[in-house]
Parts: structure tokens; C-alpha cells; sequence
């Protein structure tokens, strides 16, 4: 099982661990429902979004030391239980957003932005045994890698194409573009996914335009360039598939580069 942390504390040690993950494994669902037409058959289809989604852990406490594994000195099991219990409703009944992070098999982590919304209920069983769920809502469906995947190529041609592999199993749809010139209007476009992002303007050799699409902006060398942003397909600027993707990048100047940044995102 993968090892998991909130707020970098270990959810697995020698006094509290996770025996199961009963709920939230596996892709999230979709929200939005298809249009009722009147005097037409079913229904007419519309584009899904993913919706958020709870994550339950069901895990166990014992009356130990987190470290050692024992009752420590001049203790009792119960006392031992109790702070325990104590220590884990303090981690958990912090409000707001936190870090859920989990350790894959292959040495990897990946992370996600979560909240504790229903209440942590203990049920207290014989020696010196606890056991609660842990429902964990996500707003953010996703888990995204720790490290920042990167793709620069050199724009040697009007029309650039090349094959970009995105590591998730989900979509990628914040990532930072970063066009530096000398380039003129260039159109970076997704054959997978049907989405395009344009820069309508001049990128001049040593300038460079960064288009963010997490938060939908556009910079160029530190001036905001949003009204020269051109795209289609998505509401999301740009949209890359999990696996292969198909990209053309045009431009009527060559010689710059285009350089694509972001967290890969996971079911």
C-alpha cells in the first residue's frame, strides 16, 4: 500500500496506521448532466467535467508509542491510547485546506489539496485498540506529481510538430507556456485534445512571454500581454492528454523556443 502524509505527518507508524482504502480510489466522476430537448429522442450530449470527489481512509490506533512501539515508562495503556487520540483529533480538526501526500512503490509522490469535513469518529475496542474513518474531501479530484515536468524545443521551422508525452494518467490543464523570440504570433496546437493558445504579437530575440493558464494569464517580460492571447477548443486554454500528444507549434519567424511546464496530474 502506498505510504501516506497530512501535513508531513505519516499516516503509518507504530501507534496509528491505514488498514484499507474503502472509498476514492480510481478516477473521479463527472458533473453536468446531458440537455432534455423537447420532441426529441434522450438526450443531447454535453461536455463533462470532473467533479471533487472523498477519499476514506479507515485506519487503526493503538495504545504505543508512535516511535518505540511500546507503552513508554510510568504509563498506562489507556493514558497512552488517549494521547494518541488526542494527538490525532489536533491534526485533523485543523480547518481549511491541507496537504495529502502519498509515497508510490516506485519511489515517487505524488500530492493533493484536501479538507477533513465530516467529523473523525473514534470507536473505541478492547486492548487498547481504536479504529476511525477518514473521509477526505478533494475540490481538486487530482493528486499532482512533486516534480516540475518540463519540454523545451527549438522552433527550427514555420511549422513545428513533435510528439509530447505527458507521465500522468489525467489530463494536464495548469501549465505555464513559455515562448521566448524570436518568434512571431505563435500558435501552439493539441491534435489529441483539439485545443489551441495563440500569442498575437511579436516575441523579439532575448524577450520572452510566459502564458500561465492555471490562473489565465499572460506576461511578457513582466507586462501583462492578457489581451494578446488568442485560443479554442476549452474553456482551459490548452489541454494535454495522459500519455502521447501530437503538437504543432507555427510560427512565421523561427529560432526561438517554446517550453512547456507543469505538475503532472493523476487519478
Amino acid at each position: 500500500m502506498e505510504q501516506y502524509n497530512f501535513d508531513n505527518e505519516p499516516l503509518q507508524n507504530k501507534a496509528w496506521g491505514i488498514y484499507e482504502v474503502s472509498d476514492g480510489l480510481g478516477t473521479p466522476g463527472f458533473r453536468n448532466e446531458n440537455i432534455q430537448i423537447p420532441y426529441q429522442d434522450g438526450k443531447r450530449w454535453i461536455k463533462k467535467r470532473y467533479s471533487d470527489r472523498l477519499l476514506t481512509l479507515l485506519m487503526w490506533v493503538r495504545s504505543v508509542d508512535p516511535i518505540t512501539g511500546a507503552i513508554p515508562s510510568g504509563k498506562t495503556a489507556d493514558l497512552v491510547l488517549s494521547e494518541n487520540i488526542d494527538h490525532l483529533n489536533q491534526l485533523f480538526g485543523s480547518p481549511g485546506q491541507h496537504v495529502l501526500s502519498k509515497q508510490m512503490p516506485d519511489g515517487t509522490s505524488r500530492e493533493a489539496a484536501v479538507e477533513i469535513l465530516r467529523p473523525v469518529k473514534f470507536s473505541r475496542k478492547p486492548l487498547g485498540l481504536t479504529k476511525f474513518a477518514l473521509e477526505i474531501s478533494m475540490a481538486d479530484p487530482f493528486f499532482y506529481g512533486t516534480d516540475l515536468y518540463s519540454d523545451q524545443q527549438l522552433i527550427s521551422l514555420p511549422t513545428f510538430a513533435w510528439i509530447h508525452t505527458n507521465p500522468g494518467t489525467a489530463p494536464a490543464t495548469k501549465i505555464s507556456l513559455v515562448l521566448t523570440g524570436p518568434l512571431e504570433s505563435p500558435k501552439l496546437e493539441c491534435l489529441e485534445t483539439g485545443t489551441w493558445v495563440q500569442y498575437q504579437g511579436s516575441i523579439g530575440l532575448g524577450e520572452a512571454v510566459t502564458i500561465n493558464m492555471a490562473d489565465f494569464s499572460c506576461e511578457k517580460d513582466g507586462l501583462n500581454m492578457i489581451s494578446a492571447v488568442k485560443h479554442a477548443g476549452d474553456a482551459n486554454w490548452l489541454i494535454l492528454s495522459a500519455g502521447d500528444n501530437h503538437l504543432t507549434l507555427t510560427s512565421s519567424v523561427t529560432g526561438g523556443s517554446c517550453q512547456i511546464l507543469y505538475y503532472p496530474a493523476y487519478f
